[in-house]
């Protein structure tokens, strides 16, 4: 050893911590190295999930023996790929057996293919029907880039696997849902033409839980109506209803714009607000040329409290009558979901905007302030006369008409 060299030497055994974080270095860049690699083969994404399988392909080659079944079953997946190249944004990740995992960029182009797939397979001749089920979902994944091998691409994470748990719900020719794609969704191809599909009913489930999943999750379901299964999922080992059937969300349809609401004329044209108990919508009549307020009510445990208002409003009506600064009470419907009732449309804003619009409450003249103050005063004494207590009096639930002061909200109130 040179004596340079041995000096060094000398040097690094008086000070052993410079040793160390060289070390420390040198595994510190060769870690790097490493993650710097990882990320590369791996990203994370939130995609739409979809899982879907053939029901009954073992029974199928019982009946049929393997060729023609085998030929029947080729024949599925070959109607399956064609129908996924329609969409740009779609690709098939995996396939096991007779379950095929496929992403898509947008809910509502996951929900389309699901519904075309299973319109044309009930075009297939009826001696042997295939029947898909299908689960949709919306999670975040690991995506794994392996370019030049047979699956160059995979996916993992707890979503994909909330997504197969969602899909073993569903029965043959039945979709179903998480609440996010099914929102999502049902806005995008609200009013929308599906070619071979007809009318669509789009339903809530309630919650169900998961097995490995901590909290409940609502689960949906989109179908042609008159051919698609649309009923609650049965239970099964590793997924079961949240709670019980008499305090479970009321199942069955949900507003969305342009819907008409069951039984009735009157289509949805806006949503006014939600809350625990279900949501508020302003609706047409394009015959009577009206415009009225529906609220309905979703949760089977809620009704009660809705049936309540209705007493209140009828009691306000039989003794104080017509009070130009209350609401009037139209319709009500108890009988089945939704449960709903209807009532008067005033147009115009809730105090606090409009206050807002105005630049704050001190720009309006006191003369102005004086008289809403007034007609809300009168609307309460109103209803303290009738024996009701509103409990609620706050600008945003009194609503400025075009013709004075009218409050929105008495079926707030409490006795």
């Amino acid at each position: 050893m040179s004596d340079k060299g041995l000096a060094y030497y000398q040097w690094l055994r008086l000070n052993p911590w410079v040793t160390a974080t060289c070390m420390d270095l040198n595994a510190a860049l060769e870690n790097r190295n490493k993650v710097e690699e990882f990320r590369k083969k791996h990203r994370v994404g939130l995609l739409t999930l979809l899982f879907t399988d053939l029901v009954g392909s073992t029974k199928l080659k019982q009946r049929l023996g393997d060729r023609q079944a085998v030929a029947l079953i080729q024949q599925h997946h070959a109607l399956l790929r064609e129908i996924l190249v329609r969409f740009k944004d779609g690709e098939e990740i995996g396939t096991a057996g007779d379950s095929f995992f496929i992403v898509f960029a947008k809910p509502s182009d996951a929900v389309q293919f699901s519904l075309l797939l299973q319109s044309k397979l009930r075009g297939l001749p009826k001696q042997a029907p295939l029947l898909d089920r299908v689960g949709i979902h919306i999670g975040e994944v690991v995506i794994e880039e392996r370019p030049g091998t047979y699956k160059p691409k995979d996916m993992y994470g707890l979503q994909v696997d909330i997504c197969a748990r969602v899909m073993s719900l569903a029965e043959g020719d039945q979709i179903v849902l998480t609440r996010s794609a099914f929102d999502n969704a049902r806005q995008v191809l609200k009013g929308e033409e599906i070619e071979g599909v007809g009318a669509l009913s789009w339903m809530n489930h309630g919650p169900y839980v998961l097995k490995g999943v901590e909290e409940p999750m609502e689960i949906c379901e989109v179908g042609e109506v008159g051919a698609a299964v649309l009923k609650p999922p049965a239970d099964s080992e590793k997924v079961h209803r949240y709670v019980s059937a008499d305090s479970e969300p009321a199942l069955g349809w949900r507003p969305a714009l342009e819907q008409v609401v069951p039984g009735t004329e009157w289509v949805l044209e806006e949503k006014l607000g939600e809350g625990g108990f279900g949501e508020v919508w302003v609706a047409r009549q394009a015959r009577l040329k009206e415009r009225r307020v529906f609220k309905f009510c979703f949760r089977a445990d809620r009704v009660r409290s809705l049936k309540r208002e209705v007493t209140l409003f009828r009691l306000l009506k039989e003794r104080v009558g017509e009070h130009p600064n209350i609401v009037r009470l139209h319709d009500v419907f108890f009988d089945e979901p939704p449960y709903y009732v209807v009532m008067d449309y005033v147009a115009g804003r809730d105090l606090k905007t409009w206050c807002e619009a105005r630049g704050g409450v001190n720009r309006i003249p006191l003369e102005t302030r004086l008289e809403m103050a007034a007609q809300v005063a009168d609307a309460l004494q109103a209803a303290h006369d009738a024996g009701v207590i509103h409990r609620d009096v706050k600008p945003s639930n009194i609503l400025i008409a075009e013709c004075g002061v009218r409050n929105l909200q008495i079926i707030n109130q409490n006795s």
